[in-house]
């Protein structure tokens, strides 16, 4: 017997590739949680888990391409990005075979400033004293597999994760454009831990996600208290942070950092 139905990787797929917006894509997650459900409660140590969240993340770092760093907040007027996530995993009872998750982060944000000096950016210059907007978008999808060595009251994974990064940079001024995109595949070694509380379906936990590879680092965790209620439905607040070091990457380098605290609704069966 598959551990997932045939319909769900089609599900996976659309929530990858569809563009259309952050609802749109929950959509596309629940329909793969309910449909998923029924073979759930048919296979005896199977568990599906799902959920997401939406919120205004802090936004702190510089960028550079050919010319000096350029702040994110203090010179293009970068405050908050808004991210999106999206996750669905599975969770099963045979030996020797990984668990899995699929996660998606969508970071994006606009933003429109008078620069104060002469700004180099992928060959444009832009000249002091001029407004500058910069359109900012970056869309990674993470496939996570792992293992929990350690699962009764405290909860261990290990494993690894593979993140697809897709994103541009643009900024336009009075008579310049330009843009730039990341196009980057890592692996990234995966670590996570819950434990459960006295209090019946209260849990707290954190994960993390780090690679460091030829001048470039990515580093991503996150700590959480949650509840779970006997009806499937869960709520979790948390505080999640992300680290982008790029050297050098399709001409872009970067130090951005990306996060605040959340709030999440999710599902499990």
């Amino acid at each position: 017997m598959d551990l997932v139905p045939p319909s769900t990787p089609a599900i996976l797929e659309q929530i990858q590739n569809n563009e259309g917006s952050f609802m749109k894509r929950a959509g596309l997650l629940l329909t793969a949680l309910l449909t998923t459900a029924p073979f759930a409660h048919a296979a005896p140590g199977l568990t599906i888990y799902g959920g997401g969240y939406t919120w205004d993340a802090e936004l702190e770092g510089h960028v550079a391409s050919g010319g000096s760093d350029i702040s994110m907040q203090d010179e293009l007027g970068f405050d908050e990005a808004d991210q999106n996530v999206l996750y669905l995993g599975v969770e099963h009872s045979v030996p020797l075979v990984p668990n899995v998750r699929l996660r998606y982060i969508d970071l994006s944000d606009s933003a429109s400033s008078i620069i104060s000096r002469n700004i180099e950016f992928n060959g444009q210059t832009f000249v002091a004293n001029t407004r500058v907007a910069t359109d900012f978008d970056l869309e990674m999808v993470d496939g996570t597999l792992y293992f929990s060595p350690l699962n009764n009251a405290i909860k261990v994974d290990l494993g690894l994760t593979v993140r697809r990064m897709d994103g541009d940079l643009q900024l336009d001024g009075p008579t310049e454009e330009t843009s730039l995109s990341i196009n980057e595949t890592v692996p990234m070694l995966h670590g996570g831990i819950r434990a459960k509380l006295p209090l019946s379906g209260l849990y707290v936990g954190g994960e993390v996600n780090a690679i460091a590879y030829d001048g470039s680092k990515m580093n991503d965790y996150n700590a959480r208290i949650g509840w779970r209620s006997d009806y499937l439905l869960g709520l979790e607040l948390g505080y999640s942070r992300m680290n982008i070091v790029l050297d050098d990457v399709n001409d872009l380098d970067t130090d951005l950092d990306i996060g605040g605290p959340y709030l999440a609704i999710s599902l499990s069966f």
